[in-house]
């Protein structure tokens, strides 16, 4: 059951935790989501904001990377810091983000 203060239940999360591990595991990455009801600015200025109030530029390798979701207005994201882009192919995010658009378009 979803709680008042969660997007996921605990089913959710416990698989959404797992799958950030087994990332964080086969990459240099680390990697935060960030869920909102909504994003009241530019889509990319928010996820800018989320990014840097949650430290991800202080990474030791600057290889932190966001996916920023407003749930309710059907937006999304991922950013990446200068040091994991910098190693990542030039399309890497945005054919991140369609795989994951798939993802959600199909649930």
């Amino acid at each position: 059951m979803k709680t008042k203060d969660s997007f996921f239940t605990p089913e959710e999360e416990a698989i959404l935790i797992a799958a950030i591990a087994e990332a964080e595991r086969m990459t240099s990455g680390e990697i935060k989501v960030h869920v909102e009801e909504h994003c009241f600015i530019d889509l990319l200025d928010r996820s800018a904001e989320v990014f840097a109030k949650l430290n991800m530029h202080k990474t030791e390798a600057r290889n932190g990377v966001l996916i920023y979701v407003a749930f309710e207005d059907h937006m999304f994201t991922v950013i990446g810091d200068m040091g994991i882009n910098a190693v990542v192919e030039p399309n890497f995010w945005e054919d991140a983000k369609e795989l994951m658009a798939g993802h959600f378009s199909s649930d």
